[in-house]
């Protein structure tokens, strides 16, 4: 019985994402122009954010396709409700698209933490990481100024570095 359920369930869930690609009003599908200009400006977003995470190859991935995915969804499903009034649909698309967008780059990054515990990290996202990194770095010359004036005012320091960091 639950195979005949997830087979009805996953029917609904392609006829659904079928839906997706039709036109607004007509239930024409959409042409393969119509499919680009919809999802090209979510596929261009997501390729940006995978090149600017920071990271490995798989945060870069998991980054990208979660917004581009979320992107591309979002969109489609409320520029829907425009019907057969283009600007509005392209505007609904847009709005959807960054709301998509946003609910992607969430998801993505929960599939981050999940990879970085895995790997035996602390289950961040790589932005966490390297702001993580960034706070080591700062705290590390914060105690090596400490410790350079220390050494000066106890003139321990050449008579150069002494007067630098005295002052």
């Amino acid at each position: 019985m639950s195979v005949k359920l997830l087979s009805k369930g996953s029917r609904f869930a392609g006829d659904a994402l079928k839906s997706l690609f039709k036109v607004p009003g007509t239930g024409l599908p959409m042409s393969r122009g119509e499919i680009l200009g919809r999802l090209a400006p979510d596929l261009l977003f997501g390729g940006v954010e995978g090149v600017m995470t920071p990271g490995d190859i798989g945060d870069k991935l998991i980054a990208g396709t979660s917004s581009a995915v979320g992107g591309s969804m979002g969109g489609l499903a409320l520029g829907r409700l425009g019907g057969k009034n283009q600007l509005a649909g392209f505007l609904l698309d847009m709005g959807g698209s960054f709301g998509g967008d946003m609910g992607g780059r969430m998801i993505g990054d929960q599939i981050q933490r999940g990879k970085d515990k895995l790997a035996g990290g602390k289950g961040l996202t790589a932005y966490e990481r390297l702001n993580e990194q960034d706070r080591q770095k700062l705290e590390q010359l914060i105690r090596e100024d400490q410790t350079g004036r220390i050494l000066a005012e106890l003139g321990l320091l050449p008579a150069s570095t002494q007067s630098a960091l005295i002052s």
